[in-house]
């Protein structure tokens, strides 16, 4: 198999991920009364820290397990693990909407857990 079709199914997986979440948010935010283009704006250009954080560390995190999936399988050394799941285009889309799911709650709770620790508890001036 190859890494071009494992990445494509990556991606796939990973996009239909993202636009399940934003018809969901979208949905949610029709009943509420707002606009469809008013909530698919908020959705990708929320103007704040946290968001920020969270898109960026949402794409680096899909991208870098994708990476260790499709790319560094045959590296020995720390990311050998990686091999005991195979190399398949189900796998890898069912990973890309995984990863989807999962990055966006770790970066959030990463970004808490730092803010917390920064002097004044994060919260600003």
């Amino acid at each position: 198999m190859s890494h071009k079709s494992a990445w494509a199914f990556y991606l796939l997986g990973a996009a239909l991920t993202l636009a399940w979440k934003c018809l969901r948010y979208v949905r949610a935010e029709k009943k509420k009364g707002r606009a469809a283009h008013d909530a698919l704006a908020e959705w990708f250009l929320e103007d704040s820290m946290a968001n920020t954080v969270s898109w960026t560390t949402t794409v680096g995190f899909v991208w870098v397990f994708g990476t260790i999936y499709v790319e560094l399988r045959a590296e020995s050394g720390i990311f050998s693990f990686i091999n005991v799941i195979p190399l398949q285009n189900s796998i890898a889309f069912f990973l890309g909407g995984l990863m989807e799911l999962v990055a966006p709650q770790v970066a959030k709770q990463v970004c808490a857990w730092v803010l917390a620790r920064l002097p004044g508890g994060g919260s600003g001036p």
